[in-house]
């Protein structure tokens, strides 16, 4: 089983709880206008390696003991479910103690092995209104997005939400405000408490088309963001 493989980062601190090992899979089916690595949306490039599950566990291994667990990224990691099936599994049979995380734009349903075999998910909601939606990936819809958060929560496996949130004087807007409702309800739906939320501020660095010379949202309005979740 291979996958193509942007890059690993031995040990991050900044993709998932504790000190991790990130691996970032190529390809993405969305093409959102703040995307910052929009190199990771192509399926295949030059500068990618073909790698196979064991050749990413030997990299895992040069951590142990350090890390707490991986955290797998894209681009959009689901993309590469098989391959995610069969990592997650051999790190769990590597070392119990290690956590597999996925870092994912929820747009591809988690089939049920998966969904066993997960043990969180960073989980990008990115709007909730179909029309905003939209206009910020060029995808149709965001109902498979809603299903996962759903399907997640009744596993106890949503690690976060993100919401990257836009300057309100952009181009374009996201709904942050409908995005915790809508998460507060479908928690409430679950009998879950609300998850972790994380509010990511805009920045355009390395941002092409619409939104590249949008500047980086601002703390004020930040704060406006986050008084959402009181």
């Amino acid at each position: 089983m291979k996958a193509p493989v942007r890059k690993i980062i031995g040990q991050s601190t900044v993709d998932g709880p504790g000190n991790r090992t990130a691996i970032f899979l190529q390809g993405c089916n969305i093409r959102c206008a703040y995307c910052h690595n929009p190199e990771t949306q192509p399926l295949h490039a030059d500068d990618v390696e073909m790698l196979s599950v064991d050749d990413v566990i030997e990299e895992v291994k040069k951590g142990i003991p350090f890390i707490r667990g991986i955290t797998v990224s894209g681009g959009e990691c689901m993309m590469h479910q098989p391959f995610l099936l069969e990592l997650f599994r051999k790190v769990h049979a590597l070392d119990a103690k290690l956590s597999c995380l996925a870092d994912s734009n929820g747009t591809f349903l988690f089939s049920e092995p998966l969904l066993s075999e997960v043990d969180g998910v960073l989980l990008d909601v990115k709007a909730w209104d179909a029309s905003v939606w939209k206009e910020l990936t060029g995808s149709p819809t965001n109902e498979v997005v809603k299903q996962n958060l759903k399907n997640l929560l009744l596993r106890d496996k949503v690690a976060e939400v993100r919401i990257v949130c836009l300057p309100k004087d952009g181009p374009i807007q996201t709904d942050v405000e409908a995005v915790i409702a809508g998460v507060k309800a479908v928690a409430s739906e679950c009998g879950r408490p609300m998850p972790k939320m994380h509010l990511i501020a805009f920045r355009p660095h390395g941002v092409v088309g619409t939104l590249a010379e949008t500047p980086m949202t601002s703390a004020e309005e930040m704060r406006v963001y986050e008084s959402f979740l009181q």
